[in-house]
């Protein structure tokens, strides 16, 4: 979008000044903080453009101006760049991240991700990870014949993950017939990663009769589940009695949006993009688009990949959440977080 000089120093202005005093910004506020030289009245007709181009809204014919959602990407692409953080900042940042003596969990690396992001930007702060599969290789599958006619199959990937899934058979088998179809499967998918084990499972078994071969057909339907490459993610959230205390949750249906996010915090990472560093203003969902913010930034922990952000409204200080994700992103650098602890069993 085309903005004047004149455009883009009164949209900026209006913009900081309205994240920080939450009200609507009047013409004669503007005139006396940007110093142009210009009337009230030349400010109020340059207000008059930017609110016919979309980027400004007036609530009342009496007040002043407010920034809509395509006014803070504007101000966002065009000025924001990361704030300079105190070095009393940087230095709690270090300290809480990087412990000495053994590092710890990822679970509880995230929990002290998302809780210095919501107690330095008085919105919620959250960390979601996804150990990194793709490279993990089949080590064994068992199965367990069960009552009623059910199997148990155990597929174990050489990182510990366990995956496991309930599959019916038409009857029950002789021991020797169950050993016979799961050597059969270990002998097609050892060593295989997950996904080539569902590309080679059909093909290999196509030749085998007889009840093992059958019985190796039923594990190879629920391939999907047993041999899925997307991990379950682990996710922390801090920050919600922080984000409330802002003026825009005095409205019950903002309040109300708010937690239908809250409740669901295994989406946040959802559709942000994988790497760098990312504004997103209109926080989506299945059904709409809610009026919050996210500041984001991709990072890795040792084998898991994820993110770090900050969620508020879109009267956000960008600026101050950019620094805080990249500062925290650049100290994750230096983390490898241990393991959680035995094997982590997946349904």
């Amino acid at each position: 979008m085309q903005l004047t000089e004149r455009e883009r120093t009164v949209l900026a202005a209006l913009v900081e000044l309205f994240v920080r005093d939450a009200g609507p910004v009047s013409s004669g506020h503007l005139q006396e903080i940007i110093g142009l030289g210009v009337s009230s009245a030349t400010i109020r007709n340059v207000l008059q453009r930017l609110e016919e181009k979309g980027l400004l809204h007036q609530p009342h014919t009496s007040a002043g101006r407010v920034p809509t959602r395509d006014g803070y990407r504007v101000y966002v692409e065009s000025f924001c760049r990361p704030a300079r953080l105190p070095a009393t900042w940087v230095r709690r940042i270090h300290e809480e991240l990087l412990p000495a003596g053994a590092q710890p969990p990822v679970q509880e690396v995230l929990a002290k991700v998302s809780q210095l992001l919501a107690a330095l930007s008085s919105n919620v702060g959250f960390g979601v990870a996804v150990e990194d599969h793709h490279s993990a290789r089949v080590q064994r599958i068992e199965m367990v014949q069960l009552e009623h006619a059910r199997l148990l199959v155990l597929v174990t990937l050489d990182d510990g993950m366990v995956r496991t899934c309930l599959a019916p058979l038409e009857r029950r088998y002789p021991d020797l017939t169950l050993a016979l179809a799961e050597h059969l499967l270990h002998d097609i998918v050892r060593g295989c990663t997950p996904g080539e084990a569902r590309r080679r499972l059909d093909v290999a078994l196509a030749q085998h009769t007889g009840d093992a071969g059958t019985i190796a057909r039923v594990v190879a339907r629920e391939k999907e589940k047993l041999f899925e490459e997307r991990a379950v993610p682990t996710v922390r959230l801090e920050g919600a009695t922080q984000i409330i205390g802002q003026p825009e949750f005095q409205d019950p249906e903002n309040l109300r949006l708010l937690v239908k996010v809250l409740d669901h915090p295994e989406r946040l990472g959802q559709g942000l993009p994988g790497a760098g560093t990312t504004i997103t203003i209109g926080v989506a969902t299945d059904v709409e688009e809610l009026p919050f913010s996210i500041v984001s930034a991709a990072m890795q922990l040792g084998g898991w990949e994820g993110q770090v952000g900050i969620l508020g409204p879109m009267r956000m200080r960008y600026a101050l959440a950019l620094a805080l994700v990249q500062s925290v992103v650049e100290t994750l650098s230096g983390v490898e977080p241990r393991p959680e602890g035995g094997p982590r069993a997946r349904a």
